[in-house]
């Protein structure tokens, strides 16, 4: 009796550790990373126009290029899209790697892309590579704000070995 006893608390002991998880925890992971890997797909392909099914009109995004757009929120977001898809319109992204903590992703992706016409000092035909990180606060299903950070070294190599082609 002691070892049935023994038997249906454990099962019981069990079963409460799996199913009394937070269920939930891994759908909001897993739905996070999924608006992220759509989002930067739409950066990839340039369709802007699927972009408020993820984020928020009233975004916040701390790295605004006031030279690119002056608008803010969604529209602003939008802009700056379709900025870099002129320039890099073969653009591909891979990423890395994808936390979630909460409400909070953190991405570590990195882009390929070849440039279309002049941009930062590189000419048209460019290919370049960059790396970068992103932090991004969700609020009911979509984006709320984001700040990315981009390892500039990248585009610094980049631009110094298309200064030494030139003088060879």
């Amino acid at each position: 009796m002691f070892r049935q006893f023994l038997s249906l608390t454990l099962l019981l002991t069990i079963s409460l550790c799996v199913y009394g998880q937070d269920m939930n925890k891994g759908s909001v992971e897993t739905k996070y990373k999924n608006i992220y890997a759509a989002v930067l797909k739409i950066l990839d392909n340039g369709n802007v126009d699927e972009l408020g099914n993820y984020v928020d009109k009233n975004t916040v995004e701390h790295d605004t290029d006031y030279t690119i757009t002056t608008k803010t929120g969604l529209e602003g977001v939008k802009d700056i899209f379709r900025y870099y898809h002129n320039i890099f319109p073969d653009m591909k992204t891979t990423i890395n790697f994808v936390a979630v903590s909460g409400d909070t992703l953190l991405g570590y992706i990195s882009q390929t892309g070849t440039t279309s016409q002049p941009f930062m000092g590189m000419p048209t035909g460019q290919k370049m590579t960059m790396n970068m990180v992103d932090l991004i606060v969700f609020k009911d299903g979509k984006m709320i704000e984001h700040r990315g950070f981009t390892a500039n070294t990248d585009l610094m190599e980049m631009m110094q070995h298309d200064s030494m082609m030139k003088k060879e």
